[in-house]
Order: structure tokens, then C-alpha cells, then sequence
């Protein structure tokens, strides 16, 4: 079983985004930041940082195992979850998610408070200061 929490971040003072990942399974701890380019809207922030979590699962080749998403987004875990979403900013990314998921056998995507999604929270960040020292 993996579990893998995602996490977006954006700093209107500095006008940087970046996402974190932080996957966990058997023998398995990696921790991911990334850089987000032109994106200022902390929803779509953590939309790309869902996106690149169920990226990660396909391009691992880890689609047959079961994945437990952790997202402190509300708007990624109900949208997901009910296979809509209503903003059309945010359709591009959101159906890119839908074809990627829909290469998953068995997955689900759990809805966790800020506090307990601190990991994810620091990686993202992470890439934010990252980006501010270039």
C-alpha cells in the first residue's frame, strides 16, 4: 500500500508557488518539492500538486497497488471524489488528473487537516524558498 500526501503552496508577497510530495510504503520514503511557474491560485496550486502525486504512481508503475491520496484540500478531495469540478480555470488540470486516476486499480482520496499534512506542507515551501534563492 502506498500513501502519498500532496500539498500546495503560494506566497502572494513573493508571487512563487510550489507543491510537495511525501510518498510512503513498504521500504518506500521520498520526499518531493517542486516548483509551480505561473500559478498564484492556491487551489490550482494544490490541484498540480495532486496531479504530480497520481503522476508519480503511473510513471512508477505502481497502478496495480492500492494508494491512499492525503490532500488537506478540500476542493482536490470533493472534486476527485464526485469527478467534477465546477471552476473552468481549473479543467485542464483536473482532467488530466480524471486520465491518469482512471489508470489506477484501487485508490482512494482521504480529506486530512492542515496539521496533519505538515510534511507535504514544509516540501512545498521547501520548493517556494528554493525559487526565492536563484
Amino acid at each position: 500500500m502506498l500513501k502519498i500526501y500532496s500539498d500546495g503552496a503560494v506566497s502572494q508577497q513573493q508571487k512563487l508557488a510550489g507543491m510537495g510530495l511525501l510518498i510512503v510504503g513498504d521500504g518506500l520514503h521520498e520526499q518531493l518539492a517542486f516548483p509551480l511557474p505561473d500559478t498564484l491560485d492556491n487551489h490550482l496550486a494544490e490541484l498540480h500538486a495532486f496531479h504530480e502525486a497520481v503522476k508519480w504512481v503511473v510513471e512508477h508503475d505502481r497502478v496495480n497497488e492500492w494508494t491512499i491520496f492525503h490532500t488537506d484540500s478540500q476542493l482536490v478531495a470533493q472534486s476527485v471524489n464526485k469527478q467534477y469540478i465546477k471552476n473552468e480555470d481549473y479543467q485542464p488540470i483536473f482532467e488530466k488528473i480524471c486520465f491518469l486516476l482512471k489508470q489506477l486499480t484501487l485508490y482512494d482520496v482521504v480529506w486530512i487537516p492542515e496539521k496533519n499534512n505538515r510534511g507535504a506542507d514544509n516540501l512545498a515551501k521547501q520548493a517556494i524558498r528554493a525559487q526565492v534563492k536563484k
